[in-house]
């Protein structure tokens, strides 16, 4: 038997409970080391848009390119999977249902997301990943599961996502056109300045969103993740700097996303051993589907990526 450690976030409730020891399968878990292109199952789909930049999912230079492992060695993010810098998706002028709209600003627009897998089969799957943001202090980023396939932006996206929001940023317009709120999260950063920390489940079907549940940092017990540049998980001088020095090595946290029969769940973690359950939702519109990153107006970086059954 082992026990894992499980926690209602919102209201701040934790125990013990013995379970019987899982064996998952594996079912993806890229070897960042053998650099690019990233290996996946049934082939790897980039997605990213970025107003007045342009179409960059083919794009083969990391930083603007959507999801490349950087392979410099000198880099602090060395062998990290860099997800791309999303800027001009959100904040207002993006889109996640392009179908051929301009955001307001009349460029068109789409956010930064990567999938793979068995869009059959992988139906009661888990991701995790340990994540960290890279020069950014606002932005939105998450791990899906369940999602429809696409072979261009323009598809209507249909998935599940665990989306961690930091600095109240605001939602996407398609978000927002659907009810979707920004962020309003009164945690602090370190040197005392407002930042916010907000961990959602949601879901998205042919482009229309619904938030299942949410927890604020403010309103929790269970520690979020505070891997933006001025949070104490960013890197290993823990927000006594502006986190972009030399010395600012890295450290980042760990997030697992969990879909099971109806049951969405997600978990958070520091060390990437002892997972705490922090929110839940249930919802059985989507059964099975591809899994990856989705992520806008952001930097975020992933290591340690991992997808097998749900236990």
């Amino acid at each position: 038997m082992k026990r894992s450690v499980v926690a209602l976030g919102i209201l701040g409730l934790v125990w013990a409970v013995a379970l019987p020891a899982a064996h998952a399968a594996t079912l993806w878990q890229p070897d960042l080391s053998k650099g690019n292109p990233l290996q996946g199952v049934n082939g790897i789909y980039r997605q990213g848009v970025s107003g007045t930049d342009g179409d960059r999912s083919t794009a083969t230079d990391v930083g603007t390119a959507p999801f490349l492992i950087d392979t410099d060695s000198t880099s602090r993010k060395n062998l990290w999977l860099d997800g791309g810098a999303s800027d001009n998706v959100s904040l207002g002028d993006g889109y996640s249902d392009i179908d051929g709209s301009k955001n307001a600003s009349g460029d068109v627009s789409a956010p930064f997301m990567l999938l793979t897998g068995d869009a059959a089969k992988w139906a009661d799957v888990q991701i995790t990943t340990k994540m960290d943001f890279w020069d950014q202090n606002t932005g939105a980023a998450g791990l899906v599961l369940r999602a429809a396939a696409k072979t261009k932006f323009s598809d209507p996206d249909s998935f599940y996502m665990l989306q961690l929001t930091t600095g109240n940023s605001n939602v996407l317009d398609s978000m927002a056109r659907d009810g979707i709120t920004q962020p309003n999260d009164t945690s602090k950063n370190p040197d005392g300045s407002d930042e916010g920390y907000t961990l959602r489940i949601l879901k998205v079907v042919k482009g229309k969103w619904k938030m299942l549940a949410e927890v604020n940092q403010d309103a929790t017990k269970v520690h979020i993740p505070q891997i933006n540049r001025l949070g104490i998980d960013h890197d290993v001088n823990k927000g006594t700097s502006d986190g972009n020095q030399d010395a600012d090595l890295l450290v980042g946290g760990y997030f697992r996303f969990v879909a099971k029969g109806d049951a969405l769940t997600g978990f958070v973690s520091m060390d990437g051993k002892t997972f705490t359950q922090i929110l839940q939702a249930h919802d059985s519109d989507l059964k099975a589907g591809l899994a990856g990153f989705h992520h806008y107006d952001h930097r975020p970086l992933f290591k340690e990526i991992l997808v097998e059954d749900a236990p």
